[in-house]
């Protein structure tokens, strides 16, 4: 029976869309509608970061403050959907809402959405499941979720919120670990399994710490980022089922 999340290690996925990292004036922002759309015609994944507004909106963007990617200020969980709607990103653009990227992609390529998660969304848990529940159920296209508070996906695997959307932790194993790290990593290790999640993003710096080949061998797709170049790519071939990419252009697999 063919495999449901398949897509997780299919094609790799542009870190933020298919961005410039140039600080020249001609840039592609990352997470921008431009970002994805290129993404699109090249064919590729797309991994994106999501936050929570002040008015209950779901927001594709990765910082919690405004002021690197935008002409605003502030804290995305401060502000309302219309004021952040104001903020340009460098190409002109406004900061676009999780509806808008559904709208554009439709289901041409995978989506890999990271939740950043932040004391609001905490408070506001029931709210913004709810909510990201909503916007996924009406969503036909592959996508999965991940983020780097194990507590957040445990609520949502708990819960069942989203039977078809692949779960996954985002990880920064070292490649050695100190006693102190070693009983935090015991810890989310363990909930990874637990929880039964199909997937980690694991950093390529700690991609050999022995945490991820025993993942590996319960058949959790191991993904790892951010990998920036053929070289990094080739160095990790056999340990990981996909990558999440920028400032090059990686092979597509057949």
């Amino acid at each position: 029976m063919r495999n449901p999340h398949s897509f997780l290690t299919q094609r790799p996925f542009a870190h933020r869309g298919f961005h410039s990292s140039s600080k020249v004036s001609e840039t592609i922002p990352e997470n921008s509608l431009e970002a994805f759309r290129l993404a699109i015609e090249k064919n590729y994944s797309i991994e994106m970061d999501i936050h929570f507004t002040k008015d209950f909106k779901i927001i594709v963007f990765h910082d919690f403050f405004l002021g690197r990617l935008t002409t605003k200020k502030g804290f995305v969980f401060n502000k309302n959907l219309s004021y952040i709607k104001k903020a340009k990103l460098s190409n002109n653009e406004k900061v676009p809402t999780i509806e808008e990227v559904f709208d554009l992609v439709n289901g041409r390529v995978p989506i890999l959405l990271e939740i950043k998660y932040s004391k609001y969304i905490k408070k506001n848990l029931n709210m913004f499941t709810r909510v990201l529940a909503e916007k996924l159920e009406s969503y036909k296209g592959p996508v999965a979720l991940m983020s780097f508070n194990s507590d957040l996906i445990k609520h949502i695997r708990k819960r069942n919120l989203f039977g078809r959307v692949p779960l996954g932790l985002t990880t920064s194993f070292p490649k050695i670990e100190s006693i102190g790290s070693k009983i935090k990593n015991n810890k989310i290790e363990n909930e990874i399994v637990a929880n039964r999640l199909q997937f980690i993003s694991q950093d390529w710096k700690g991609i050999k710490n022995i945490r991820v080949k025993r993942l590996k061998k319960l058949d959790i797709a191991i993904l790892s980022w951010t990998i920036t170049s053929r070289e990094i790519e080739k160095s990790l071939k056999g340990l990981v089922d996909n990558i999440t990419f920028e400032h090059y252009e990686p092979d597509i697999r057949d």
